[in-house]
């Protein structure tokens, strides 16, 4: 698995190295332009972060086309398994890696103004928030290799339009089952980025910001659907690769 990493490293690295000196670069000009630290900032920067986080799975879900799409590297001596799991472990690490960076970015924040801007809970909220975008932006795209998987695996006009109808159908219908048992959405979409902030006593300071308790049995939920996606995308392939 880690020599398939490194390959999906050494093959992406000046696009992935041009990704983050372009996301440093809009940030760095945000910065300049609104010189007052507040939640407008703080916001925009989010959304950015948010934005380029996701430009992560697009990219990882082109990757992962092009491998069913190339006979040649189907027929390379790797596990079926290690193929299909490398783009969604690859994504996650870059991931992670932006958030790594905007941590340092918070932490420069906090050098060059105070951080009396932080309010109460901050980092308990900050630490849940991207937890449940790490794990929306890998359960989107567990999604999406399946749905390409089913499509690529069919020799039949207008798979494109099946393909959109699987996806939809997924993603509606895991919404409407935990509506039903849990009253919430897909748990990551649901709460990622979800707060309250609240007065906790007259001083314009003393803001606390609070977030909604975690449903585990929904994440289970969603966790064991993602494995049983994984699965059959696995037979599927090793099933196009014996075709």
């Amino acid at each position: 698995m880690l020599k398939l990493l490194k390959y999906e490293y050494r093959r992406k690295r000046e696009r992935v190295l041009a990704f983050f000196v372009i996301m440093l670069l809009v940030q760095a000009g945000i910065w300049i332009t609104n010189r007052s630290m507040g939640t407008g900032l703080l916001s925009i920067n989010m959304l950015t972060y948010g934005v380029f986080g996701y430009s992560m799975v697009i990219s990882a879900i082109i990757s992962y086309d092009r491998y069913l799409r190339s006979y040649a590297r189907r027929l390379v001596p790797v596990p079926v398994v290690q193929n299909v799991l490398s783009p969604l472990l690859f994504c996650w690490v870059l991931l992670l890696s932006v958030v790594g960076i905007a941590a340092l970015h918070l932490g420069m924040y906090i050098l060059a103004y105070s951080p009396d801007f932080l309010n109460e809970h901050f980092w308990t909220v900050a630490a849940w928030n991207v937890f449940y975008f790490v794990w929306l932006a890998g359960f989107e795209l567990i999604l999406l290799m399946f749905v390409i998987t089913v499509v690529r695996s069919l020799r039949i006009k207008g798979k494109i339009w099946i393909g959109i109808a699987v996806f939809m159908v997924l993603e509606n219908g895991l919404n409407f089952i935990e509506m039903q048992i849990w009253g919430n959405q897909t748990i990551g979409l649901e709460n990622a980025f979800r707060f309250s902030i609240y007065q906790t006593s007259p001083a314009p300071s003393n803001l606390k910001v609070d977030i909604s308790a975690t449903n585990f049995w929904a994440f289970l939920f969603e966790a064991v659907i993602g494995a049983i996606l994984v699965y059959v995308t696995i037979l599927l392939v090793k099933k196009r690769i014996e075709n």
